[in-house]
């Protein structure tokens, strides 16, 4: 029979094991916000991370399907996410002001440009609802933009001012940083062009959003691969 002594040894076992057990808990807790803040610090952007982890689910959901078109179409994945994040902040109901639709808020107008120039006899524009299509249209209109302005140094910013405000106004504003710099047009000197304060808005935001994103490397895309 065990003694007095060694049945108070045996009562304090469990105690002991749920004390070790929530100090294992605090210090697992304490790593996880010193990650996270870690995170915030090294990503430069508290606000974007912040909203992230509030809605983990819309910010991630699209990854997979944003590199499988945004490749298909030679665009870097990490761009396209970053013109979707400035669209739509990842919402597929989303509708704009001039009735823009989708993920990229594409317009009826460049939609039915996109099915006459691939045979898609049965289009309909409430079909921008769906992501896939809304990604495909999307992406069809950016690297058309990408390719007209690829003689560029750095077709980039062309590209996003066409995707927002049309080809015929960044034509004007290459005019406008022509005459003004005389000298082999630059990046700086068209976004510098840009009257639209939307418009250069639009560009800088989503530029510096795309090199958070690379920033971060490649998207993860379908079945674990990644986009580069």
């Amino acid at each position: 029979m065990a003694s007095r002594s060694e049945r108070s040894q045996i009562g304090r076992l469990p105690r002991l094991v749920v004390s070790w057990l929530l100090k294992l808990a605090l210090v697992l807790f304490l790593s996880g916000i010193a990650a996270v803040g870690y995170l915030v610090l090294r990503t430069k952007d508290p606000f974007y991370v912040f909203r992230e982890l509030k809605n983990w689910s819309d910010y991630k959901r699209y990854d997979s399907l944003i590199t499988q078109i945004a490749n298909e179409h030679l665009l870097d994945p990490r761009l396209v996410k970053a013109v979707v994040w400035r669209e739509s902040r990842f919402q597929t109901d989303m509708i704009g002001k001039n009735s823009e639709r989708g993920l990229m808020q594409v317009s009826e107008i460049a939609a039915r440009d996109w099915a006459k120039s691939n045979s898609v006899t049965n289009f309909e524009p409430n079909q921008l609802f769906n992501p896939e299509v809304n990604l495909e249209i999307g992406c069809w209109y950016l690297s058309k933009a990408l390719q007209r302005w690829n003689s560029q140094t750095e077709p980039v910013p062309f590209a996003l001012a066409e995707y927002n405000a049309g080809k015929s106004r960044v034509d004007r504003w290459i005019r406008v940083a022509l005459q003004r710099t005389k000298q082999p047009l630059s990046a700086e000197a068209f976004e510098d062009s840009i009257d639209f304060p939307s418009t250069a808005h639009y560009v800088r935001t989503i530029l510096a959003r795309y090199d958070f994103y690379k920033r971060r490397g490649p998207l993860v895309g379908e079945n674990g691969t990644t986009a580069e």
